[in-house]
């Protein structure tokens, strides 16, 4: 059984502009995992890839790329780590209805029962992890003027390795059945 996750993807410039400050705050695992926001909580599925990325791109290929600006840097405590995390202050609600159109029509075994902090109702980017919680909240006050504004364009399948890192193990393009004429 494989562990994945569904999550928006950057474009390589904001990619590259994100991994320099999660190579400050997140040292051991900005090569583990590229940068991206949930829109499907990490899951086991037994369901083969092909089928998973066919129902994926199904739901993928009908929402128009949206800006996307994350800001507003934030900590919590997720269980294991104190997180630091950009919060979408836009494009939060368009990554909530695809979030919430995945979780309908494809992963309705997997939804949260508690969709607090889930990409239900937090559309966030997590860029630092610290074993104290005045680090966290240090680091979210020295990066409040700190935001990434970029054009989604593309949803990844992301897949866990046996080390813990995560890979793109595909890509789907946003809108691509909507017409233009």
């Amino acid at each position: 059984m494989a562990t994945r996750s569904i999550a928006l993807l950057f474009d390589d410039g904001t990619g590259g502009d994100i991994d320099l400050l999660r190579a400050v705050y997140d040292r051991d695992h900005v090569d583990r995992a590229p940068p991206h926001v949930p829109l499907v909580a990490p899951f086991d599925e037994n369901t083969s890839s092909s089928d998973l990325l066919e129902m994926v791109g199904l739901i993928v290929a009908v929402h128009q790329p949206f800006m996307l600006e994350l800001g507003a840097p934030e900590h919590f405590f997720d269980g294991e780590d104190q997180l630091l995390q950009f919060i979408a202050t836009k494009g939060a609600d368009e990554s909530q209805r695809l979030a919430e159109a995945l979780y309908r029509d494809v992963f309705p075994h997997h939804r949260p029962e508690d969709p607090e902090r889930t990409p239900l109702q937090r559309s966030a980017l997590t860029v630092g992890r610290f074993p104290a919680e005045r680090d966290a909240v240090s680091a979210a006050k020295q990066l409040r003027e700190k935001s990434y504004f970029c054009v989604i364009t593309q949803v990844g399948m992301l897949e866990a390795d046996d080390d813990g890192g995560w890979s793109i193990l595909h890509a789907a393009e946003l809108g691509s059945m909507i017409s233009t004429d």
